[in-house]
């Protein structure tokens, strides 16, 4: 199997796109490559019947669809499982035990992930002010991270 000449990154592939959209191509990706291994595994098993499980052949995923795939797994992953979400459900009131139980992880290192997220965005914010986090939402965050520090450990 040779590779496609330019392998694109996670953060590259797709990006641009609607999660929704990721989400349709990684299905249709996912479905085709499900179908093509099934089809393989039944003949290998002598057990494949083109009446019952169709007579149409089904090629597997090609290099650059298993690059695709990967990519949007990735990206999806990495979009639905941002750190705003934590920001904002501290904002409401959620707590960091809750928060490390919902995302199968330990306190110390939601908090840790939160406050370099939030270190992030006040770097941002200090090349781009209007993006990013403030300096005081930066202090909130960092004090948010404190909260109760002592009682995580």
């Amino acid at each position: 199997m040779t590779m496609p000449e330019h392998v694109t990154p996670w953060h590259d592939a797709r990006y641009d796109m609607p999660v929704s959209q990721q989400l349709e191509r990684y299905n249709e990706l996912a479905a085709k490559n499900a179908s093509a291994r099934a089809r393989i595994e039944l003949l290998a098993r002598g057990i494949y019947d083109s009446a019952r499980h169709g007579a149409d052949d089904r090629p597997p995923l090609t290099a650059a669809e298993h690059i695709e795939l990967l990519a949007l797994a990735e990206c999806i992953a990495r979009t639905v499982r941002h750190p705003s979400n934590v920001h904002h459900a501290l904002l409401a009131g959620v707590t960091w035990a809750d928060i490390a139980r919902v995302v199968d992880s330990d306190e110390l290192t939601v908090r840790r992930d939160y406050q370099l997220w939030a270190d992030g965005r006040h770097d941002l914010n200090q090349h781009y002010p209007d993006r990013g986090m403030t300096a005081d939402e930066h202090a909130s965050a960092t004090a948010r991270v404190a909260e109760g520090a002592g009682d995580a450990r």
